[in-house]
């Protein structure tokens, strides 16, 4: 940390572990410290050290949506700079296509998720896709705000996939204000 701090995301090195209170406390002390700008890599960089350590079965107790999908909001910082979401995607799970309102980071922690990328042409206001991009354990991504980061995101594994999402926006009052749909 640039003023000498330190965070430790790992407790015991024979079980790592991690808990979502860690790594809010670290994305924390990133975005209450370092520049707006810096936001989206340095949550990601924190993000890809929790990963190994994150107990999965507790991130994800909603019920499942009608996409496929269970969404649980876990931790929304107290000064609005960013929130935490577990998800978990069942087999044939995926959301409509969509951008963000705010940066975003995505870790996939268990399975396999699919993340198809779009361009959106204001000229006939459409999107088209631009590539497809495979997620398995450990992998982060980011994401920038609306017009730019245009996805969705889909399992097509037979197995079900949980991932975890930090994006830069409170959540509390509205666990979909995040969403920009096409």
């Amino acid at each position: 940390m640039p003023d000498g701090s330190s965070h430790n995301l790992t407790i015991d090195s024979q079980k790592p572990t991690t808990s979502i209170d860690q790594l809010a406390t670290i994305t924390s002390w990133l975005t209450n410290h370092l520049p707006t700008q810096d936001h989206r890599a340095s949550v990601a960089d924190a993000l890809k050290v929790a990963i190994p350590g994150l107990d999965i079965d507790a991130l994800c107790t909603e019920p499942v949506n009608e996409n496929g999908y269970s969404r649980n909001v876990l931790y929304t910082d107290p000064n609005g700079r960013f929130s935490i979401l577990g998800l978990k995607w069942y087999p044939g799970a995926e959301t409509p296509i969509h951008g963000h309102n705010a940066w975003g980071c995505v870790g996939v922690l268990s399975g396999t998720v699919q993340c198809e990328t779009y361009d959106y042409c204001c000229d006939s206001k459409s999107v088209h896709s631009t590539g497809l991009v495979t997620g398995t354990p450990g992998v982060v991504a980011t994401v920038n705000p609306n017009p730019e980061g245009i996805h969705r995101i889909f399992n097509d594994s037979d197995t079900p996939a949980t991932t975890l999402h930090i994006y830069g926006l409170d959540l509390a009052q509205e666990d979909q204000s995040v969403n920009v749909w096409y």
